[in-house]
């Protein structure tokens, strides 16, 4: 999973890289994160593995919004590769805030953020509908293809000059097809990060001013959070009691990317390794079979199958097993968060 943090300058986005990441903000702008999953260090303790392997996920800190063109146009070329985009918005004061206006507000500064995105979006599809236009006119292979392609294009593009996104335009899957390619910005999901003042104050007032179509949002507190996250042990915990925050940033946007990205974990144990698999929900037990390794999914013949709670009280996969809290299931199998998963394959 990759992640984004994008937003205006002065928003305070390199902060919040910082309370996630846990870096002093020098350095690489991408950090690799650990997903905490308490399931697996039970596991660990259970199989004293060689190896514990977690979930991880990319932070990426980007570009500000409204930089020079060179640098907003890595922004978008970075965005672009994204799975999702944690959009950062200001809810603190900053009277060095370099727009024309000192006071908070949310809904504009989203927009100005989504706005960029549109135009990026229009400027690349209006270029390609030209390329098309010319295509079209010449009896080639693809001729056919070329105008489907061009006339999706330009109801795209229609959608885009009257101001909406292109996740707004109902497409079929051939059309989703067609269109990956272009990995549009206003087709990815979008959370919101409010980024508050160390007290938190505003934070309803804020939320409430959020426009419609942005259901999911996670309020961080930058500064503070930024401390709390060079800390270790009780230091840390001693720090989070005072200021009232009971999750850590880092965990509270990898909840909100797992949610707004319909992810979940299944596990595997055992003694040479127990480790986290990130996979989407609704996924079949072969197609997760597939997430370790090819041959695993192409030579798939069963799930074995416990409940992770299960394992956990019984002290082992033998031990659930012999209990008879093992299933077996086949390739349709939709997989469920939290089970520990043996593959019986044969290649």
């Amino acid at each position: 999973m990759k992640a984004g943090l994008v937003g205006l300058t002065a928003s305070g986005k390199s902060t919040l890289f910082r309370a996630i990441t846990g870096s002093d903000g020098s350095g690489d702008p991408l950090r690799t994160v650990e997903v905490p999953d308490a399931r697996v260090a039970r596991l660990s303790e259970i199989y004293s593995p060689k190896k514990t392997t977690y979930a991880r996920f990319e932070c990426h800190d980007t570009p500000g919004v409204g930089s020079d063109e060179r640098q907003e146009a890595r922004l978008f070329a970075q965005l672009r590769e994204m799975d999702a985009v944690a959009l950062v918005i200001r809810g603190f004061e900053n009277s060095a805030w370099p727009y024309d206006r000192p006071e908070i507000d949310v809904a504009a500064d989203l927009e100005h953020v989504v706005s960029s995105f549109q135009v990026a979006d229009f400027v690349m599809v209006e270029s390609r509908v030209e390329k098309l236009e010319k295509q079209v006119t010449k009896p080639t292979k693809t001729q056919e293809q070329d105008k489907k392609e061009l006339a999706l294009l330009l109801r795209l593009k229609d959608v885009l000059e009257s101001g909406g996104k292109i996740e707004d335009a109902e497409l079929s899957s051939i059309e989703e097809e067609t269109i990956r390619g272009f990995r549009f910005l206003t087709q990815k999901p979008v959370l919101v990060i409010l980024n508050l003042p160390d007290d938190g104050a505003g934070e309803e007032a804020l939320r409430l001013a959020i426009p419609d179509g942005y259901p999911r949002v996670v309020a961080i507190r930058g500064e503070i959070e930024a401390e709390i996250a060079t800390l270790e042990g009780d230091d840390a915990a001693e720090f989070m009691q005072d200021y009232g925050i009971t999750e850590t940033a880092r965990d509270r946007l990898i909840a909100g990317l797992y949610d707004l990205l319909g992810l979940q974990s299944f596990l595997t144990a055992g003694e040479d390794e127990c480790r986290a698999w990130t996979i989407k929900k609704g996924e079949s037990a072969v197609e997760a079979a597939g997430t370790i390794h090819s041959d695993i999914q192409r030579g798939f013949i069963r799930a074995e199958v416990i409940p992770f709670q299960d394992l956990a009280a019984a002290g082992g996969f033998k031990e659930a097993k012999a209990a008879g809290h093992m299933r077996l299931e086949g390739k349709e199998y939709a997989i469920q968060d939290g089970e520990v998963i043996n593959f019986r394959f044969s290649v």
